[in-house]
């Protein structure tokens, strides 16, 4: 009887260590869902992210290449996602509804950090160096032949009636934190034949092919590094700054303590211009974004 019944217990301490290991995977593997936005720069950095975490050993959900950033949030906030890299700026101006122009970037990011913690137990791990921010760009040429390295410089150029064409899209001239705020903080304006309006996604070509001068961009834009861009320096300040950040749920970071060191060693590889360089890759070399996080991880002996 007594064997009968050691035996029985046995059995049933392997049926829950099974039921436990269906759940969490195999032996030791803990599961984590790591999400991202659509844009290529975050979905690489939610595939950096989910192919390093593998090679610990957890077993990772991919919900990268959500649509929208309202949708990554409500996915985050009802556990669909545990993990993604999210921008100071936007929480900010997106989630908080604060006006950022004039702030200093560390505040934003303490600011968004307890907000969302306190609000919605996000936890916001150290920030990276990686800034998606704004910048206005031209070509070298440009650059040489009118001596203009700074916003101030081509303040300058305008209000001294030079004919140079700036290319951007007819909202970027209306919105507060678009050129109405560069004419306030450098105190110039774009005459209305001076202006090339062009929708999105059509201002690097037209800037390659001369059609205009100067334009709009984003300081991590791959076509920057593939075609020698200079980025006007931003001397006042005006562009928010949009760091990328680690963002975990906090019962999962209760769960995994060990996620915030682990992820520490990716956040310290991240910067502006690692991250043009891993654009650049994948929208003109057209490498695809796997194979594109594989080389970095393998590169900087993650993997």
């Amino acid at each position: 009887m007594f064997k009968k019944k050691s035996l029985l217990l046995l059995l049933l301490a392997l049926l829950i260590s099974f039921a436990i290991g269906c759940k969490d995977g195999k032996k030791g593997e803990k599961e984590l869902t790591v999400g991202s936005k659509e844009f290529t720069e975050n979905i690489l950095l939610g595939k950096i992210t989910k192919q390093y975490l593998e090679n610990l050993g957890y077993k990772i959900k991919d919900e990268t290449g959500l649509s929208g950033q309202a949708l990554i949030r409500e996915s985050i906030k009802s556990g669909e996602v545990d993990l993604y890299w999210e921008y100071t700026g936007s929480a900010y101006m997106g989630f908080m509804k604060k006006e950022i122009i004039g702030i200093d970037p560390e505040d934003v990011y303490k600011e968004v950090k307890e907000w969302d913690e306190k609000e919605n137990d996000i936890i916001w791990l150290r920030h990276s160096d990686l800034n998606n921010s704004y910048a206005f760009l031209t070509t070298p040429e440009v650059s040489n032949k009118t001596g203009i390295k700074t916003i101030s410089d081509l303040a300058e150029a305008y209000n001294k009636g030079e004919n140079l064409k700036f290319i951007a899209n007819p909202e970027y001239f209306e919105r507060k934190d678009g050129m109405k705020q560069v004419y306030k903080a450098y105190d110039f304006e774009i005459d209305e034949k001076q202006k090339v309006l062009l929708e999105l996604g059509l201002f690097y070509d037209a800037l390659i092919n001369k059609e205009g001068d100067f334009t709009i961009g984003f300081t991590t834009d791959g076509m920057i590094d593939a075609k020698e861009l200079v980025v006007l320096e931003d001397d006042k300040s005006v562009f928010p700054v949009y760091y990328a950040t680690p963002c975990i749920r906090g019962d999962i970071l209760e769960a995994n303590p060990e996620l915030e060191g682990q992820i520490d060693k990716l956040i310290d590889l991240v910067d502006t211009e690692t991250i043009m360089k891993l654009n650049k890759e994948v929208d003109i070399n057209k490498k695809t974004i796997e194979e594109v996080a594989e080389e970095f991880l393998k590169d900087n002996n993650l993997i």
